[in-house]
């Protein structure tokens, strides 16, 4: 996999004031996976085991050869530190591709998805021809709920997806 560090994918860079949304690298596995196997994780289907933490990790690369969009890493600029993932994904099960942010504990409550989640949407603006671009929250996720308004998106439909309801969000 030491062509993910030569950026083989074409991942665009974004900086914010504080964060670097890089390409995935390797060795942010262990991290992802340490977060996915989590309770923390609940709001994206986990706990996960590691074999499904792998599916997770490699979905996203291919999600970015696929597409051409996916997860960003977010690092902290100062220490280049791991501290999460927000960018777009498609799922096949949505209708409209979907801002996601997932930052790990010891960095929530700092505003680090706030930034990141805030630079993504307005890149793919940008850079994307979307007609729309929604948040799939699985209902209870308060936190994320929070973001969602916080970034000023807009409720328009509630949505059942494999028996779960999910609150979705709309920033175009």
């Amino acid at each position: 996999m030491k062509k993910l560090e030569q950026n083989y994918l074409n991942v665009p860079i974004i900086k914010t004031e504080r964060l670097i949304l890089n390409y995935p690298l390797e060795n942010d596995f262990e991290t992802l996976e340490v977060f996915l196997k989590s309770e923390r994780s609940k709001f994206l289907g986990g706990p996960y085991i590691s074999f499904t933490s792998w599916n997770d990790y490699m979905a996203n690369i291919g999600h970015w050869s696929l597409y051409g969009y996916g997860l960003w890493s977010v690092r902290i600029k100062d220490n280049n530190e791991y501290i999460g993932r927000v960018g777009i994904i498609k799922p096949a099960m949505f209708n409209e591709p979907d801002l996601a942010w997932q930052v790990f504990e010891a960095y929530e409550g700092k505003g680090y998805a706030y930034e990141a989640a805030i630079a993504v949407r307005d890149y793919t603006i940008e850079n994307f021809n979307f007609s729309s671009l929604a948040s799939h929250i699985l209902e209870g996720n308060k936190k994320s709920i929070l973001l969602a308004e916080k970034i000023g998106s807009k409720i328009k439909k509630e949505e059942v997806i494999d028996n779960k309801k999910f609150i979705v969000y709309f920033h175009i």
